[in-house]
């Protein structure tokens, strides 16, 4: 063997390939391509979870507001037949509502007006001079302007109202005063005595010491008669009654942190041999302000 053949030194090694470096980087990118599809197609899938439990908890909370509904029509069903004189909050219909309570799965709560507890707008149109003149007394008593009635009667000739807010020149703090002591109804209805605030029972009643006295006397026994009005020398107008037709129920549900609010008008129909409640209207979500004015405050 040749001295010369042999190489005991250290030589140069292997040479690199000129397109390694980019087969790595080609490598790379794709494995960085590979990750981001896996990431979005997992971001995505977690996405379409939520959404369908979402819906999920969606359907779940509309049918729980639906039931109370239902809940609240077979209580007043029952109540038609079993004590159509007089209608109040004492009585088994209203306690099927329901303050807010938390439960495992969310909120649940169910509110009850008596639509006839204020005094109905819409009556006014039929050019009823009492209902004019307790409107007159009603506005006196919260201290607005004198026009209110005014503005009102000529809202009315454009058709019925829902709203104090399509009355022309009402501003903002005379809706939030005279709200609660109104309605606006879908049939003629008097003002329900056993659930009226006394401050519309005085001013119908032309007398606010015998309203008070009135409504101590509800307090107690749950419920009012035309006897109770006699006694105190009072004679009930054809602008007042004892029993209602008209609710209002708003119930809130909340499932899996998803909530819906359900309003329903419930109307009873009257007749020979006849018990029925209907649902007049029903929506989903937040009524616009002043379509259902709130309940008056504790006298």
């Amino acid at each position: 063997m040749s001295i010369r053949s042999l190489n005991l030194g250290p030589g140069p090694g292997p040479r690199a390939h000129p397109e390694a470096g980019l087969i790595l980087v080609n490598v790379l990118v794709a494995l960085a391509l590979g990750s981001a599809l896996v990431m979005l197609m997992l971001t995505s899938q977690d996405g379409a979870i939520d959404r369908a439990r979402r819906a999920s908890a969606a359907v779940q909370a509309e049918a729980l507001a639906l039931g109370a509904e239902t809940s609240v029509l077979v209580a007043l069903r029952r109540d038609m037949i079993e004590a159509p004189e007089a209608d109040g909050y004492g009585e088994p219909w209203a306690l099927v509502a329901q303050e807010e309570v938390v439960l495992d799965t969310g909120r649940f709560a169910v509110t009850i007006r008596d639509a006839q507890a204020g005094l109905d707008l819409n009556g006014l149109a039929a050019g009823g001079i009492a209902q004019a003149q307790a409107l007159a007394r009603l506005v006196a008593a919260l201290d607005l302007p004198a026009d209110t009635g005014a503005r009102i009667l000529a809202a009315l000739r454009d058709g019925p109202l829902t709203r104090l807010g399509q009355v022309e020149g009402l501003d903002e703090q005379a809706r939030e005063r005279l709200g609660p002591y109104v309605s606006f109804l879908p049939i003629p209805g008097a003002v329900n005595l056993n659930t009226a605030d006394p401050l519309l029972m005085g001013a119908l009643l032309q007398n606010r010491t015998a309203a008070r006295r009135l409504a101590d006397l509800r307090e107690r026994e749950g419920s009012l008669s035309r006897q109770d009005l006699l006694d105190l020398g009072l004679v009930p107008g054809g602008g007042t009654g004892f029993r209602s037709d008209v609710w209002d129920v708003t119930t809130l549900a909340e499932v899996d942190g998803v909530s819906v609010t359900l309003t329903s008008r419930l109307v009873r129909r009257r007749g020979t041999g006849t018990v029925e409640v209907i649902v007049a209207s029903r929506r989903f979500g937040a009524w616009p302000e002043g379509d259902l004015p709130p309940v008056p405050p504790d006298p």
